[in-house]
């Protein structure tokens, strides 16, 4: 994230992972704490055709822009600008350099569900997050300080519709060298192998594409006469985001595959759809596109593997 600088915003998409809490020292009011989110996947979508990858995980302070959203569950895409500012962390050592979004704006939930409200006092909700993560705080021996616990039960208590989350007993147990912000190594390395499966799923799926047209010659050349009439259509070349595609977008290949009637189960069809995709977007159906030949023109499944294999 050092590399984005914090000169500009950008906007950014993310997966909720879990509600977290900080916890710092004020020489007047004592230990003070803070609520927090994780997010993992991050990417900047400036471009939504061509999202960054940013980051494994970030921490983010959990603002009024946040808790808005409601009571967001594991998985659930967001949304929002941003700026990237280094901070120090940790609470003993101070030694350890990591990167924050300051002033998220346009906070928004990609998904479109109904959201159970947060609770908008400080102290349930502080209250309402160390019940959340009971089991992993006590785990890992964090407090569960009674005057968070036993705001939440009651505000709990007076609620027509309670949250789903269980009250548990406060306890007076305090340990600061105990306390450090939560390790999600275990989250990166999945995070790590579903990219992996995903690039592997896509290098199938464009074999598997390459091989259908293969065996469909005829395919290649109305493809390629669909492309060209809309790269006229469009006047520019590399510009344009359907090039990728050789100026064919989504909606012209579901048409024209469609045109073909194939006797297919439609949800086949759909996955025949995405493979001819991913092939539109190869070397292989390019140089095609494009009139141009080389050794390897009969070969695209070598072209393929020397694709992946330098990445």
């Amino acid at each position: 994230m050092n590399k984005i600088g914090s000169e500009e915003r950008h906007t950014f998409r993310a997966v909720f992972g879990k509600y977290g809490y900080k916890r710092y020292h004020d020489k007047l009011r004592g230990e003070l704490y803070s609520p927090t989110m994780v997010v993992k996947q991050v990417e900047i979508i400036d471009d939504p055709e061509k999202p960054r990858s940013v980051t494994d995980h970030l921490w983010l302070n959990l603002t009024k822009s946040f808790t808005s959203l409601g009571l967001l569950h594991s998985g659930d895409k967001i949304q929002f600008d941003g700026r990237v500012v280094e901070y120090t962390q940790g609470y003993i050592n101070k030694d350890k350099k990591d990167y924050k979004l300051s002033y998220p704006t346009k906070v928004e939930l990609i998904e479109n569900r109904e959201v159970i409200p947060l609770p908008e006092d400080h102290q349930v909700l502080i209250g309402m997050i160390m019940n959340l993560n009971y089991n992993f705080y006590m785990k890992t021996k964090r407090p569960f300080v009674p005057y968070f616990m036993d705001a939440f039960e009651e505000w709990q208590n007076n609620q027509d519709n309670p949250l789903s989350i269980e009250c548990h007993q406060g306890n007076e147990w305090e340990n600061s060298e105990k306390y450090e912000r939560l390790n999600y190594h275990a989250e990166e390395k999945a995070w790590q192998d579903a990219k992996m499966a995903q690039q592997e799923a896509k290098k199938k799926n464009m074999a598997e594409g390459i091989e259908f047209l293969k065996k469909h010659p005829e395919w290649i050349d109305e493809l390629i006469v669909i492309g060209k009439r809309k790269e006229q259509e469009v006047g520019v070349k590399e510009n344009h985001p359907s090039a990728k595609h050789c100026f064919i977008s989504s909606s012209s290949l579901e048409n024209f595959v469609n045109t073909k009637q194939l006797d297919l189960p439609p949800k086949q069809i759909r996955k025949l759809i995405t493979k001819i995709k991913y092939a539109l977007a190869f070397d292989w159906f390019k140089e095609k596109f494009q009139g141009e030949k080389s050794e390897d023109m009969d070969n695209p499944f070598s072209k393929l593997a020397n694709f992946y294999n330098q990445k």
